[in-house]
This record gives C-alpha cells, sequence and structure tokens, in this order.
C-alpha cells in the first residue's frame, strides 16, 4: 500500500509545478516494477507467494472489472470555435477564423487528481490478456425561435408600444463523443496483490457544433430603414482526432475484489483536424494538428470486480 500512496503523491503533488523529470522518474519506476515481474514471472501461470499460497486477486479469463478514473479529461474541447453570424460584422466584413484543434487532453501542467473524468471497463480475454474499454458523450439540443420586433401605435410617442420586442433564441446543437478501446497484458508479481501491466490505447474523438442566429433587425417606425438579417444559414464546425498511445501501470488489490491502480502513458500521438462551414453552400476551411507527448497524462484508478462469463 505504501507504493501506490507514494507513487499517487508524486503523479498529483503541485500539478502547476510539474515538469518532464518528474515524468520520467514516475514512468522508470513503473517500468522497474514491470521489469522485476517480467523477471520474476514464472512459466506457470499459477504463479504463488513465498509462503505457498496463490497470489491473492489474480485476474482469470472470462472476468469483468469496473474503474472509476481521475484526472484529466478525455473530450477533445479544442477547435470548436464557430465562424461568427455575417450580420455581426458588418464594420469589419466577414471573417473566419483558422483556428486549429490540438490534444487539450494532454497537459502537463494541468492534471487533478480530484477531477473525475470517467469509468473504465475490462475483460480478461486470457489470465493475462485484457481489453479495455472507455468513453463518454454529451448531446446537446437549443432550437431557434424567431425574434418579434415591437409595434407602435404612434412613431411620434415614445409610449406607444403595442407589443414588446421578444429576442431571438439563437440555435445551438452539439454533439462531442470520445472512445478509447485498448489492451493490456498482466505480470503476476512475487509481491502479493500488485499487477503491473503494459498496453496500448487507440483513441477516436469527434465533436459537432451548429449555430443559427435567426434575428431580423428592422425599423417599425421607419419604413425607409434597412433590414438586417443576422444568418445566412446554420454555421458549422467539426473536429476529429485520431490517436494512439502506449500505457503503462499497476493495480494494488486493497482487498477481495476491490483495487487501486495508476498508470501514465510513455508514449502518446494525437492526430486532430476540424472543418469549418461559415454558411450553407460556403466552402470549408480546414486545420490540423499533429501532437506528441511523453511521460503524460497520469490516471488514478478505483476498481472493482464486476462478473464472469
Amino acid at each position: 500500500m505504501d507504493i501506490v500512496r507514494l507513487l499517487v503523491y508524486n503523479i498529483f503533488k503541485h500539478p502547476k509545478e510539474e515538469n518532464m523529470k518528474k515524468y520520467i522518474i514516475l514512468t522508470f519506476t513503473l517500468l522497474s516494477c514491470i521489469g522485476l515481474a517480467i523477471a520474476q514471472d514464472g512459466a506457470s501461470e499459477n504463479d504463488s507467494g513465498s509462503d505457498g499460497e496463490e497470489i491473492a486477486n489474480q485476474r482469470k479469463a472470462g472476468e469483468f472489472t469496473g474503474a472509476l478514473m481521475f484526472g484529466r479529461g478525455n473530450f477533445l474541447e479544442s477547435g470548436q470555435g464557430l465562424p461568427s453570424a455575417p450580420g455581426y460584422n458588418t464594420a469589419n466584413g466577414w471573417r473566419v477564423d483558422g483556428n486549429a484543434p490540438f490534444a487539450n487532453t494532454v497537459d502537463a501542467n494541468d492534471n487533478n487528481i480530484g477531477n473525475m473524468v470517467g469509468g473504465e471497463a475490462r475483460y480478461f480475454v486470457t489470465d493475462r490478456i485484457a481489453v479495455k474499454l472507455s468513453g463518454g458523450a454529451v448531446l446537446r439540443n437549443t432550437p431557434a425561435l424567431q425574434n418579434v420586433e415591437y409595434t407602435l401605435n404612434d412613431a411620434t410617442s415614445p409610449n406607444s408600444t403595442w407589443i414588446p420586442q421578444y429576442g431571438s433564441v439563437v440555435a445551438d446543437n452539439t454533439v462531442e463523443t470520445n472512445v478509447n478501446l485498448g489492451a493490456e497484458y498482466h505480470f503476476s508479481s512475487k509481491a502479493k496483490r500488485i499487477f503491473p501491466y503494459l498496453g496500448a490505447n487507440f483513441n477516436h474523438y469527434y465533436s459537432r457544433r451548429s449555430m443559427y442566429d435567426p434575428t431580423i433587425d428592422y425599423d417599425d417606425g421607419d419604413p425607409s430603414s434597412s433590414t438586417l438579417i443576422y444568418d445566412v444559414g446554420v454555421r458549422t464546425v467539426e473536429v476529429v482526432g485520431l490517436g494512439m498511445q502506449a500505457v503503462a501501470g499497476l493495480d494494488y488489490y486493497v482487498s477481495e475484489g476491490v483495487y487501486v491502480g495508476v498508470d501514465i502513458k510513455p508514449v502518446t500521438f494525437l492526430y486532430a483536424y476540424n472543418s469549418k462551414r461559415p454558411a450553407p453552400g460556403l466552402p470549408l476551411l480546414q486545420a490540423e494538428t499533429s501532437t506528441w507527448s511523453f511521460f503524460a497524462q497520469p490516471m488514478f484508478k478505483i476498481g472493482f470486480y464486476i462478473g464472469s462469463l
């Protein structure tokens, strides 16, 4: 238990002051534990402790585990800025900004153990090999509603309004998803209750946001005034991210069927691009970013045994 406490303390202590050196040391520690486990891993699948008893809580083929994950969130939120409506750009012209998405899921200076970021499910195909799945989705929908201008009985009197002005409701629809599929190889260890593993994750991120402002401005008291149409159609932006990462971690069983775990990603690659359309029929503006990160995105987990097939 002291080993796990020490690792967790070093991962999440003063997140604003973390640097590459700390992550390298942490990764070296995890990989050293895994290396020792490999060296001690016998030819038999049923290794035992020094007192001849079977290692506690060694998972078996056909079993499921679940875990709550704490650390950095895993939604690709960058690059979702929509083009503005043309009606808001009458003075300086209509502009579509070319801001590219970036890997906001990896941030070396912000990783908080108090932030619960989701869940993870694992299925053990064999006693040593497990596949895992995590992810999430956020869906929001705000329908549009046309504005209503006020109506005057007498244009010369400021107090002759019969119908007040009703503001428009801007349509704002958002979809955010992330799916992370991975596989792990778990090593047995002479240290009871500690099970290191190595693995890989494949990441897919998708988000789409659309907006439409139905506002139409005109002066009811001045028929000669011009009419301002704010939007000419639905504006959209789509963000797609594809990535893969190596994983090194360990589980420590605090009791039968309950464990705490830590892992870190020694290498992560993410390719992300977005596509912006300022109005129907207009060309897309696309921007892309590739990100490599090393010894980043540590995670703390609280897990439990679910059942078996």
